[in-house]
């Protein structure tokens, strides 16, 4: 414990030596050699509030519009180009894209949290190769060959993928996955700043630096390739010169001793490199979580200040009260520095703020003198992803071509069971989806979709639906599935952006809600359960002159303006509006 004190000071002396303008002790590369072994560390409360303080400003150092003054004579470990790369000016982004990017910074971390979790099973070898790649890129970074070698001929690694048993990482903790997650994500984020790159080769390039560790003999931490020379020349030596048949003898036995030795390594090595090239994918995909063009993650909504919807809204840091969805927050400042409150207490709000509240959380961010506010459903609610489940099903349960996107998902099901015969699927089917009720046509289509997805085991969909979109003569339609399920599948978990519409969140109470959807006014209302348990409460949804359907957990409710995704959960309700399929 003390230990890790005195590096957290040690760090934070040398932020404030690069923020005054010095030269760090022991240069940039001592520093940035501290930060990650301080990142991989399991720190203690107070200790990792201190790094976490003194990270966010070496950070803004890094991107400062406004750098400190250039040290006249840079020490040999901090070489003067680093320095002056240090301190090149950046463009000053606008308060929206600022703002923007600290609500990415918020999603990307709680998204970072639920992949973590899926790469703490078998050996690790995601979050080893991370690590592997953290320490020589930060290390390469400060290298003069860096900025002008775009296709890595000049890089040669240096740090091995650490084994799973390294005593200076804790891969069993969550903690630990997060933070290397995290980690590389912003590494790769600001990979364009650090190199003339396009933010569209991030993907590229770091693929190839991957390959190159791969590639590399050393970095799996095998014994040496042995050297077999000596010993066949040895032989050769002694038969040469008459040697015993003894000693021919005990000379070919460690002969073909140390050739089993390093075909057992070659065999280890090929085997090695063969689970760290398949981690290697599932690494390049969490690239996706990166925003547009770097990565697949739209950009979050930002509004202009004093525009936005309910659950959304961006206005000037002023005192008072503020209407989200169904909470109200109060903003007030005391003493310079300002609070935002909900339900009684106050929170001290600064550039960003998480404040959960039952199954919601209220995102706030800060930029000058603009606060963005966003309502989200908590990382553990099911509501986000019913709602993809919902888009799915909109397009599903399109009536468009004799519901062609059913039809279509049914012949590939029967294709993934080898059953599939295209006279099976034709137009005669929609005369019994027109027939049936929109409830029990709404759950069979989720059955389709959930047994086809099991069997298609999340393989791309693509090149069997374009063959029995070939013989059901609806190529175009099946390539237009496709594309939403793979969609559908690649956005886990999903997100307000991801979910391409205003996402609403309502809460079920006693009284009777009202939607308006255009022109249409959609009315809920509850009904208690039998039981007297509000969590089986009965909600139906219509509007006038119609007959109500039942919302259970999902509902997609056609209009003529446009297809309405209802999910429930518990007493919360979230929708959102899309164009007809």
């Amino acid at each position: 414990m003390e230990h890790l004190a005195d590096l957290v000071d040690l760090y934070e002396y040398r932020v404030e030596d690069l923020a005054a303008g010095r030269t760090p002790k022991g240069g940039k590369r001592a520093l940035l050699q501290l930060r990650a072994f301080l990142i991989q560390t399991r720190l203690p409360g107070p200790l990792a509030k201190r790094f976490r303080q003194a990270d966010a400003r070496f950070k803004a150092l890094r991107q400062s519009p406004n750098p400190p003054p250039p040290v006249e004579t840079p020490s040999p470990d901090f070489p003067a180009q680093a320095l002056e790369h240090l301190e090149e000016p950046t463009p000053k982004p606008s308060p929206l894209r600022a703002i923007a990017l600290k609500v990415w910074h918020l999603l990307a971390e709680r998204e970072a949290k639920a992949r973590a979790k899926d790469l703490l099973t078998g050996r690790r070898e995601e979050l080893r190769l991370i690590h592997a790649f953290l320490q020589n890129y930060l290390e390469y970074r400060e290298k003069e060959t860096f900025k002008r070698d775009f296709n890595l001929s000049r890089f040669h690694p240096t740090h091995p993928i650490p084994s799973l048993s390294d005593s200076l990482m804790d891969l069993e903790d969550p903690k630990v996955a997060e933070a290397l997650v995290m980690e590389f994500l912003e590494t790769a984020l600001h990979l364009p700043q650090d190199l003339p790159l396009p933010p569209e080769e991030t993907r590229t390039y770091i693929r190839r630096f991957l390959n190159r560790i791969l590639e590399w003999d050393d970095a799996y931490g095998l014994p040496p390739k042995r050297d077999l020379m000596p010993l066949k020349k040895a032989l050769e030596e002694a038969k040469r010169l008459g040697a015993s048949a003894l000693e021919i003898a005990r000379l070919e036995e460690r002969l073909r001793k140390e050739a089993q030795e390093e075909r057992r390594r070659e065999l280890l090595l090929e085997e090695e490199r063969r689970r760290f090239r398949v981690a290697l994918e599932k690494v390049i995909a969490l690239l996706n979580l990166l925003p547009t063009p770097q990565g697949e993650t739209p950009w979050p909504r930002v509004p202009e200040p004093g525009q936005g919807e309910e659950s959304l809204l961006t206005l000037p840091l002023r005192p008072g009260r503020i209407p989200l969805g169904p909470l109200t927050l109060t903003l007030s400042q005391v003493e310079g520095t300002w609070h935002l409150g909900l339900g009684g207490e106050d929170y001290v709000l600064e550039d960003t703020l998480v404040i959960p509240w039952e199954d919601l959380e209220v995102l706030a961010v800060r930029e000058r003198d603009l606060l963005h506010l966003r309502l989200e459903a908590r990382s553990g609610i099911r509501l986000y992803e019913l709602l993809a489940e919902g888009r799915m099903l909109a397009l599903l349960l399109s009536p468009n071509q004799d519901y062609i996107y059913l039809r279509l998902l049914r012949a590939l099901y029967a294709r993934l069971k080898g059953e599939f015969s295209p006279q099976a699927f034709g137009p005669e089917l929609a005369e019994k989806y027109r027939q049936a009720p929109w409830e029990a046509l709404q759950d069979f289509a989720r059955k389709v979709l959930k047994l086809a997805l099991k069997r298609l085991g999340g393989a791309d969909p693509t090149p069997l639906l374009k063959e029995v979109g070939q013989a059901l003569g609806q190529e175009r339609e099946a390539l237009v599935l496709a594309e939403a399920l793979r969609e559908y599948l690649g956005r886990r978990p999903p997100t307000r952006e991801t979910l391409g519409g205003e996402v609403h969140l309502l809460s079920i109470g006693a009284e009777p809600l009202a939607l308006k959807v255009g022109q249409t006014v959609l009315s809920l209302r509850p009904r208690n359960a039998p039981s007297g348990d509000p969590q089986e409460d009965v909600l139906y949804v219509g509007q006038a002159g119609e007959i109500p359907q039942r919302l259970k957990d999902l509902l997609v409710y056609r209009l003529s303006e446009g297809t309405v995704i209802l999910a429930r959960e518990g007493r919360r309700l979230a929708y959102l509006v899309m164009e007809n399929p």
